[in-house]
C-alpha cells in the first residue's frame, strides 16, 4: 500500500512539472504572437488602415443611399441631423474598430527594437519568476494582494522585455515570499489532468491561429511582397467603389427625388 501511494505521488509530481513546463511554453508563445503582430503592423499597418478607411466610407455611402431610398418611398424629405445621427449609430462599431486598429498600428510603429540578448535574459528571469508565482501554478498568488501586484508588474515588464525591471522584481519576489513564509510551500493543483488538457488546447489554439501563423508570411519576403500587392489592389478596388457610390448619391440629390432639410441655427450666421 505504501508503494502504491508513493507511485501516485510521483505521478502527480510528474504531472505538476509537466504542467509548469507547458504554462511557460504557452506564455512564451503568447509573447511571440504579440511580437509577430507588432512586426505585421509595422510592415502592413498603414495599408490596413487605409483599406479600412475606404471600406468604412463605402459602408457609409451604402447606408446613406439606403436612407435616401426609404425617404423617397415616403415623402422624399431627409432631415440632415436625423440622418447624421442614424449614420453615427450604425457605424459606431466600425469607428471603434478603426480606432483600435490605428492605436495598435501607432503602438507598433513606436515599439523599440529589442536585442536577442535582452530577449533571452528576459525569458530566463521570467521563467524563474513564473515557477515561483504563476497564478495557475500557485493559488497563493491570487489570494495575496502583495503577490498579485508583483505578478502584474512581472507580466508588464516581460511584455517590454525590461530586463532591469525583471531583475529588481526577482529580488522583491524573494523578499515577499520569505516574509510570508512561502518559499518552500509545496505546489498542490487539483484536477491536474484536466488542467493539463486545457493548457495543451490553449497552446494548439495559439500556434494554429493569427497572429502566430503570420510568422511564415513575415519570414518569407516574397510572400510579404505579395501580401503588400494584394492590399494595394484591394485599396484601389475600395476607392473605385467609393467613387461609384459617391456618384449615386450625387445623382439622387440632383434628381430632386429627395429634399435635404437642414436645421436653421441663427448662431451660425
Amino acid at each position: 500500500m505504501d508503494e502504491l501511494i508513493r507511485m501516485e505521488l510521483e505521478d502527480e509530481g510528474d504531472s505538476i512539472r509537466e504542467y509548469g513546463t507547458l504554462l511557460l511554453e504557452r506564455d512564451q508563445l503568447r509573447k511571440e504572437a504579440d511580437q509577430i503582430h507588432i512586426r505585421y503592423l509595422q510592415r502592413f499597418g498603414q495599408l490596413l488602415e487605409d483599406n479600412y478607411l475606404e471600406k468604412l466610407e463605402c459602408i457609409k455611402c451604402k447606408k446613406t443611399i439606403a436612407y435616401y431610398q426609404r425617404a423617397m418611398n415616403r415623402d422624399g424629405v431627409v432631415d440632415a441631423d436625423e440622418m447624421e445621427e442614424y449614420l453615427l449609430t450604425e457605424l459606431a462599431g466600425y469607428y471603434a474598430e478603426l480606432n483600435n486598429l490605428i492605436c495598435m498600428k501607432n503602438a507598433a510603429e513606436s515599439a523599440n527594437e529589442i536585442s536577442h540578448y535582452q530577449t533571452a535574459q528576459a525569458k530566463k528571469i521570467y521563467r524563474r519568476l513564473a515557477k515561483l508565482l504563476h497564478p495557475d501554478m500557485h493559488p497563493k498568488t491570487a489570494k495575496n494582494a502583495v503577490l498579485r501586484e508583483l505578478w502584474t508588474r512581472i507580466v508588464n515588464a516581460y511584455k517590454l522585455y525590461d530586463v532591469k525591471a525583471l531583475r529588481e522584481l526577482e529580488v522583491q519576489v524573494q523578499s515577499a515570499l520569505s516574509d510570508l513564509g512561502l518559499e518552500s510551500v509545496p505546489v498542490e493543483i487539483p484536477d491536474i489532468s484536466e488542467k493539463l488538457e486545457e493548457v495543451k488546447k490553449e497552446i494548439r489554439e495559439i500556434i494554429e491561429t493569427e497572429p502566430y501563423i503570420l510568422r511564415e508570411l513575415l519570414e518569407n519576403e516574397g510572400a510579404a511582397e505579395a501580401k503588400e500587392r494584394e492590399l494595394k489592389e484591394e485599396l484601389e478596388e475600395f476607392r473605385k467603389y467609393h467613387a461609384e457610390l459617391d456618384e449615386v448619391i450625387r445623382e439622387i440629390r440632383e434628381s430632386g427625388r429627395v429634399t435635404i432639410r437642414m436645421e436653421w441655427n441663427p448662431s451660425e450666421e
